[in-house]
């Protein structure tokens, strides 16, 4: 893969194995510096507003945008007390935080990421140790990730991943590093990490977030396996991953297939890295197919994929460390495409079913 971070960022996984333990200043502190209880009021009220911005309310008549105004809120107290400089480095994680959120829920504002990762990059730098650095280690790789900054992101894992307490969270984490290795041209590395995910997903216990980290790790391997010379295992993993059931971010059961192409919890960065796994999956249908008319037709649904993700590639100039794979998988698709259409084409049309148009 070469940015496409499949990322699977939701709470549970996120921020699961984030632990808390701000401690109050006590009187010693307030006497040294009487500005410190404020602070801390600061800080407190910050972290109340946003639990259930983080949340979404649902007894608020409009809970994203009741979100978006706690945060905003939030913003404005941070911003007036000039967070960014404060003494107090837990209030300097508050607005880093704030901003990559609000960048969220305002459909992916890189402004905002880049002020988040201003705030909170020397933010962790200087306190690496405070407890609260860990949700801001959290935010500041997700930050990198959306900007597609892979070496940041990979060096930010690889300080986060040890600060992580709860397992069902390092797996996910170790899944994203994995993809940060990917965009960066190290796919042995990258697939070595996904399967050490695979192996671990498999010791911990059957939970919904644990099944799609599996699925979509499972993805992930196909990608490494395609893009390292295996195109033959790249499909058998496909194949399986689009087959298996879990559970979606939004509790609803779905396909390996739909959970890369719909869940909400699931980014590519670019957007078009995911024609690649649709292309790997298509394929798989395509090998798979025990008719000539089904073969054909997934085969085509596969050449469009691979047709779409080498235009928008070859747009940016050159920069994806893959587009030959992608350019020689195009070709060899686009010729078993044309001969799958010969072996349809003898065989007698389908019987048109009702309402469905051809």
């Amino acid at each position: 893969m070469r940015g496409k971070g499949l990322l699977f960022a939701c709470a549970l996984l996120l921020f699961a194995g984030v632990a808390r333990a701000d401690t109050p200043p006590g009187t010693w502190d307030i006497a040294r510096d009487p500005g410190t209880r404020a602070r801390w009021n600061l800080h407190v009220r910050v972290e109340r507003m946003l639990s259930p911005a983080r949340s979404d309310d649902e007894t608020a008549p409009d809970p994203r945008l009741d979100a978006e105004l706690r945060l905003e809120a939030a913003r404005a107290m941070l911003e007036k007390e000039d967070a960014a400089h404060s003494p107090d480095v837990r209030l300097r994680f508050d607005l880093g935080i704030v901003y990559y959120e609000l960048g969220e829920r305002q459909g992916g504002v890189l402004d905002l990421f880049q002020k988040a990762v201003d705030i909170l990059a020397p933010a962790v730098d200087a306190a690496p140790e405070e407890p609260s650095a860990t949700e801001a280690f959290a935010v500041l790789v997700l930050a990198y990730a959306k900007m597609n900054r892979p070496r940041d992101e990979l060096a930010t894992w690889l300080r986060y991943i040890p600060l992580i307490v709860d397992d069902r969270a390092r797996v996910g984490s170790m899944m994203n590093m994995g993809e940060a290795e990917m965009r960066l041209g190290h796919v042995d590395d990258a697939l070595a990490t996904f399967r050490e995910v695979l192996r671990l997903c498999g010791e911990l216990p059957n939970s919904g977030g644990i099944g799609s980290t599996y699925v979509l790790s499972l993805w992930d391997v196909a990608i490494a396996l395609d893009r390292s010379g295996d195109p033959g295992e790249a499909l058998d993993a496909a194949a399986k991953a689009s087959h298996m059931t879990v559970i979606d971010s939004r509790g609803m059961p779905s396909t390996g297939a739909v959970l890369i192409a719909r869940d909400p919890s699931v980014f590519f960065v670019p957007a078009w890295e995911l024609e690649w796994y649709l292309a790997l999956g298509a394929s798989a249908e395509a090998r798979d197919a025990k008719d000539a008319r089904d073969a054909a037709e997934h085969w085509a649904r596969a050449e469009q994929h691979w047709d779409t993700y080498v235009a928008r590639s070859s747009a940016e100039g050159g920069r994806d460390l893959f587009l030959k794979i992608a350019r020689v998988r195009q070709a060899q698709v686009h010729a078993r495409k044309l001969v799958a259409d010969k072996a349809a084409a003898k065989l007698p049309k389908r019987p048109r079913r009702p309402g469905v148009e051809r």
